[in-house]
């Protein structure tokens, strides 16, 4: 299974720290001084603890991933600092081979990455942008550029780490010939499990929901340009865009390629001060103005609002979905994957083709993991079945329904190469990988200046690092 992008490595952890891990220091790690829990934390005055090339590593970076981990139920063994200290390292040294082998990020990856963050942590106050701001000390916009950089050496490091891996393949014979070596008592036992896709169809608004859009963002730009009225007092009162609606819909200073390409065309079209009239996009209808230009950065602002989705609409994409689920039913060339593929509305499951995962990275899910809506849907349902449709609120509040297919049901069992070779040679995948990144790491140490802070030399998961160290400043 491939690692999803938003994650970080932990292919040098043991395998019971690695899973917890993964959940941990995620993609959210750019949110480093914004606890998820309501509780505040108190967090240390920066110190250097480590240095990586070019890249440090604070000790408050330490603490934030740290507390992230109690937070999120891990215990601390007393090693639970070094594990974190271990993984910063380590993405540090990512990042400085990354501009070592000038491998790019573009800004339009970065700025998505930034927007399914935010959407993710304003989701935890509700949608509510002024909540958000007020607990957090800062604004949306604020928070959106002092992470940009952030973000993007997260991005650097994943896509160091897939240049490192993209070889790893196991054959069949290799994944008999280990699961044979295993002695009796140490071939694992496996719970009740599922493996599920999903489908999802969205409503799409009817055209007279779209023109009343058009027509409101309209009068709102005469009511500016005409009667002297405020853009910045109109987005914050009309504009559904939470991440700049209290900022007067400013977007502060962007790079092209930062937007999606209707918002950009549009944008990049305009004279300083000008408005522009409304374009849609897959977020809804934008009216953008144009403050200030430098080059190929520009500073803009925008009323966003979306079209409302009937009772017509609804019912419409429950038709949809039946239809679709039919056809796959009786048409013998349309199986689920590529339905997922041609048919499915949430971007998240059609990469992976429609395959869930579980928050640590399997896509066998025990049952009693399973959200009650989910399991009540398919617990009779046999493996090869479809479910019935399902209605359900996306990650982004937006309404919409879903069928399941059962691709696995397994009942508990000690495992064996008939129903469990996919998991079995992802462990052999695993193991290859920790070799190869060793390899790596074993190359690129002696050459890399690395120094660490004394208070952390006492950690085992980073003997390695210190050793080089150590070398480089006798």
């Amino acid at each position: 299974m491939p690692i999803p992008i938003i994650y970080l490595t932990f292919l040098l952890l043991t395998p019971t720290h690695m899973s917890r891990l993964l959940i941990i220091l995620t993609a959210f790690a750019f949110f480093c001084n914004l606890p998820i829990t309501t509780q505040a934390q108190t967090y240390i005055v920066d110190e250097i603890a480590a240095v990586v090339g070019d890249k440090i590593v604070l000790v408050s970076d330490i603490e934030t991933q740290y507390n992230q981990a109690l937070n999120n139920g891990m215990r601390d063994d007393g090693n639970l600092r070094c594990l974190v200290l271990d993984q910063l390292l380590l993405d540090r040294m990512f990042q400085t081979q990354a501009e070592i082998d000038s491998i790019e990020v573009r800004e339009e990856e970065v700025e998505r990455e930034i927007e399914n963050r935010l959407r993710y942590f304003l989701g935890l106050f509700g949608g509510d942008a002024a909540k958000f701001e007020a607990y957090y000390g800062k604004t949306i916009l604020e928070i959106r550029e002092e992470y940009r950089e952030e973000v993007r050496g997260i991005l650097l490091a994943q896509r160091m780490q897939s240049q490192i891996l993209s070889n790893v393949s196991i054959t069949p014979a290799e994944v008999k010939t280990y699961f044979e070596s295993l002695p009796p008592d140490s071939i694992p036992y496996y719970n009740a499990e599922i493996e599920l896709l999903q489908l999802t169809v969205k409503p799409k608004t009817g055209k007279a929901k779209k023109d009343d859009v058009r027509a409101t963002l309209l009068k709102l730009k005469k009511r500016i340009e005409e009667e002297g009225e405020d853009f910045a007092r109109l987005a914050s009162i009309y504009s559904e865009d939470p991440g700049s609606a209290a900022q007067g819909g400013d977007l502060g200073w962007t790079n092209r390629g930062d937007f999606v390409p209707e918002f950009e065309g549009a944008a990049f079209k305009l004279k300083v001060n000008e408005i522009s009239i409304p374009v849609e996009s897959k977020f809804g209808f934008h009216m953008i103005q144009l403050l200030e230009r430098r080059g190929d950065k520009i500073h803009t602002r925008h009323i966003l609002i979306k079209p409302k989705i009937t009772d017509d609409d609804l019912k419409n994409a429950l038709t949809r979905i039946d239809s679709i689920r039919t056809a796959i039913l009786t048409d013998t060339a349309l199986n689920f994957r590529l339905a997922v593929e041609k048919f499915s509305d949430d971007e998240e499951t059609k990469s992976t083709g429609g395959l869930l995962y579980t928050p640590d990275g399997s896509s066998f899910w025990e049952m009693n993991e399973l959200d009650p809506t989910i399991y009540f849907a398919i617990d009779t349902i046999k493996e090869g079945k479809i479910s019935k449709s399902l209605p359900y609120e996306m990650r982004d509040g937006t309404k919409a329904y879903r069928i399941f297919y059962v691709q696995t049901r397994t009942l508990p069992h000690k495992a064996n190469l008939k129903d469990d070779y996919n998991r079995i040679k992802a462990i052999i995948e695993e193991r290859e990988r920790e070799r190869l990144m060793l390899k790596w790491m074993q190359r690129r140490i002696p050459k890399t200046y690395i120094h660490i802070d004394p208070r952390f030399r006492n950690c085992p998961t980073v003997a390695k690092w210190i050793a080089t160290s150590t070398q480089q400043n006798k």
